[in-house]
């Protein structure tokens, strides 16, 4: 934590209106929770150090340094998670566009399981506290929910059966 303090965001304001370091803490705690390795969980804590899509970060994070803290796999899939446009998951071929480069790049083995189930607690630690306007970052997470752990799949589909149609969010899986 000692580094996401420094790197700032325990300053910055996350779009779910509460501080971006308490977002990133309750992602971790949801993975905890579904009973993910550590590794998954701790990718849950670091899982926007290098931005994201929806949110750009203005930190100088190393792949390096975020390696010795929290080990190379778990680095690796906060990595995935803030190089990948979600809406270019391809399941099928295990796949995703870089969201910056338009090159492919392929999910190694349960990476993508564990990606879907990042993007379900992700999803689930947020949700509730965002106005339907706001929730189009989890557009699409319908669409690879059923790779994700038993945990996640069952309550991102409670959580998203139970915001109805204004969520504009798939929630049926497969």
């Amino acid at each position: 934590m000692e580094m996401l303090h420094s790197l700032g965001f325990g300053e910055l304001e996350h779009d779910s209106h509460v501080p971006f370091l308490s977002h990133l803490v309750g992602t971790q705690r949801v993975l905890r929770e579904w009973g993910a390795d550590a590794e998954l969980c701790d990718a849950g804590l670091f899982h926007s150090v290098y931005g994201t899509e929806y949110f750009d970060a203005a930190t100088d994070a190393g792949r390096t340094e975020v390696r010795e803290i929290i080990g190379i796999r778990a680095e690796r899939l906060a990595w995935l998670w803030c190089t990948i446009r979600r809406d270019t998951i391809d399941p099928p071929a295990g796949t995703a566009t870089h969201r910056r480069r338009d090159t492919v790049i392929t999910f190694g083995p349960g990476e993508l399981g564990d990606i879907a189930t990042l993007w379900a607690a992700d999803t689930v630690e947020q949700l509730e506290r965002m106005a339907p306007e706001e929730r189009g970052f989890a557009r699409g997470l319908g669409t690879v929910l059923h790779l994700a752990s038993r945990p996640a799949r069952e309550e991102a589909r409670e959580i998203l059966s139970a915001l109805g149609s204004g969520s504009d969010v798939e929630a049926t899986g497969r």
